[in-house]
């Protein structure tokens, strides 16, 4: 008895410090218009799935890095790869994410696939990525 009360409070312990996997299909979800009097400054409208499940909270996903300022340690994660990504306009703002090391990551070449580990920031001004991972690092 004492064995498995042991076991069972291990083991939730352990899955409350496990990291939501996010799938790009809930980022999806995110729609926007288009802030023409603010020169055309996309504003986000997120799902509240996404608010109530994932904002502020430890997430996974894995995608496409993509080098934005390698001097100044700034990464973006993708859905797509870079041929087909949002900064070449072949994918819409919710394919990719902004990415916050805590630590430098190192380099990588344009397209290297990875898992990344950080917490969902949304960021509703239109000043900014639609999605940001702060305290991100390299997961797996």
């Amino acid at each position: 008895m004492r064995s498995t009360l042991l076991s069972l409070l291990l083991l939730i312990s352990i899955s409350a410090w496990a990291q939501k996997p996010l799938v790009w299909e809930v980022l999806g979800m995110t729609t926007y218009t288009n802030d023409f009097e603010a020169g055309g400054t996309l504003i986000p409208k997120f799902p509240p799935i996404l608010e109530s499940q994932y904002e502020g909270q430890e997430v996974t996903i894995s995608g496409y890095l993509i080098p934005i300022d390698v001097e100044a340690n700034t990464y973006a994660l993708s859905k797509n790869p870079f041929t087909s990504c949002f900064f070449c306009g072949n994918a819409g703002p919710e394919t990719v994410i902004e990415l916050k090391f805590d630590k430098s990551p190192g380099r990588f070449a344009t397209d290297t696939y990875v898992m990344i580990k950080g917490v969902l920031k949304l960021n509703r001004h239109g000043n900014a990525l639609f999605f940001t991972l702060t305290h991100a690092s390299l997961h797996g």
